[in-house]
C-alpha cells in the first residue's frame, strides 16, 4: 500500500487534534497567537543550534530553520491583523541533552513540533478571524510535514500511532 504525502500530513494533523483536546479559551485569538509565536521562535532557535552543533543534516536543518523563520513572520502578521503588536519572546536554548546527537535532537524537535501543531489545531478550532484560517492552517500543515521529516530521521513510522 502506498501512502501519499497528503495522507501523511492529514494523519499527523488528526493525531495532533486528538492530543489537543477541547479548545481552551486562552488559546483563542491574539493570546493563542502569542503562544504560537513563542513556540515558532523556539523551533527556529533549536534548528539553528542543531546546525551549529552538527546534530542535524545540514540540508534538512537549513530547510526547517528557514521555514520556521517564515512561520514566525506569518504569526507576527496574524497578530498585527488582530491589532496586537508582536512581542519578541525570550527563547530558551535547547537542553544540552537535546543536542547530544542526531537522534536526541530529532526526538526533541519532534516533540516541540508536535506541541506546536497541536497549538495550531487548538487555536484554529476557536478562531473567529476567517481571513487568518488559511495562512495559519498552512503553517500548521508545514509543521506536520516537519513531524514527518523528523520521524524519517528517527526511522519511525511516518504516521503517528493512532493517526
Amino acid at each position: 500500500m502506498s501512502v501519499t504525502r497528503r495522507q501523511i500530513v492529514a494523519a499527523a494533523v488528526g493525531a495532533a487534534a486528538a492530543r489537543a483536546g477541547p479548545a481552551r479559551a486562552e488559546a483563542t485569538g491574539a493570546d493563542g497567537l502569542e503562544r504560537l509565536l513563542a513556540l515558532e521562535h523556539r523551533l527556529e532557535s533549536a534548528y539553528r543550534a542543531a546546525l551549529d552543533r552538527g546534530v542535524i543534516d545540514p540540508a534538512l536543518g537549513q530547510s526547517l530553520s528557514g521555514q520556521e523563520r517564515e512561520h514566525v513572520r506569518g504569526v507576527e502578521v496574524a497578530l498585527e491583523t488582530l491589532g496586537r503588536r508582536p512581542s519578541r519572546p525570550r527563547v530558551r536554548p535547547p537542553r544540552r541533552a537535546a543536542l547530544a546527537g542526531r537522534p536526541a535532537f530529532a526526538r526533541f524537535a519532534l516533540e516541540l513540533e508536535t506541541e506546536t501543531v497541536a497549538g495550531y489545531v487548538e487555536l484554529l478550532a476557536g478562531l473567529d478571524a476567517p481571513g487568518l484560517l488559511q495562512p495559519l492552517g498552512s503553517i500548521m500543515t508545514s509543521g506536520a510535514q516537519h513531524q514527518v521529516a523528523l520521524r524519517r530521521v528517527l526511522a519511525q513510522p511516518l504516521l503517528a500511532p493512532g493517526g
